[in-house]
């Protein structure tokens, strides 16, 4: 299990400690709107204690901060608009360098993501074609694992718990493709059903709108554990 902390959104000491305490795989600092960089700062002094790994979505340059674990750099595979494939990235980038030269740190890995919920801000801001059938979906998961070597494809529901039944169909076509799942999980029967299907299961507007957070963080971390 992952959690993804918007930095546009405002998070209370309850909630943070929650978080920090829940066991977590991993924390992701990422947005869509609204994001400066010092708001990505000052979220990332409060998660720094975290034991965890920590990752930064790169999709600009005021995305970047030092020393976290891993960056992601988030492709948009179903994007009608090349800025989300490549130009905003390219630019980020060129940020990462000024810190190491030339060569990329190892730490910066590219995440195909798949973007499926039309009404979501990151599908209209990224211009996604969220209207694709299975072999569609199916073509650029390998086309971002096999060809362009992205480790994770990341199948993005963003705010909407998404069809299983499309995300089973996917798994079973590409078993050997590494996949991400995020988007509408609140509950552990939720949680159990998309890591059937994929390998981490990413939960995100839960930490703002749970009424009892701990509760429901510690229920989904128990029905996602393989151990």
């Amino acid at each position: 299990m992952m959690i993804k902390l918007d930095p546009d959104r405002p998070l209370d000491q309850e909630r943070l400690l929650a978080v920090m305490g829940c066991d977590a795989d991993a924390i992701i600092i990422g947005g869509t709107q609204g994001i400066t960089g010092q708001k990505i700062n000052d979220l990332w002094e409060e998660i720094k204690p975290f034991p965890g790994r920590k990752i930064i979505e790169i999709t600009g340059a005021e995305c970047l901060v030092e020393d976290a674990d891993e960056y992601w750099v988030p492709i948009v595979l179903n994007s009608t608009d090349p800025k989300w494939i490549l130009g905003a990235h390219a630019k980020a980038i060129q940020q990462v360098n000024r810190w190491n030269g030339l060569s990329l740190p190892g730490n910066v890995f590219p995440v195909g993501y798949i973007v499926l919920n039309p009404e979501s801000a990151v599908a209209v801001c990224t211009e996604a074609n969220t209207q694709i059938d299975d072999d569609h979906m199916t073509g650029l998961a390998q086309v971002g694992h096999l060809l362009f070597r992205v480790p994770w494809i990341y199948i993005e529901y963003s705010g909407s718990f998404g069809s299983m039944d499309r995300l089973a169909r996917l798994s079973g076509k590409i078993p050997a493709i590494p996949l991400i799942y995020g988007g509408g999980i609140k509950r552990g029967w939720q949680a159990k059903q998309a890591a059937q299907f994929a390998r981490v299961v990413v939960v995100g507007n839960l930490v703002y709108e749970s009424e009892n957070l701990e509760a429901d963080l510690r229920e989904i971390r128990h029905a996602v554990r393989r151990d």
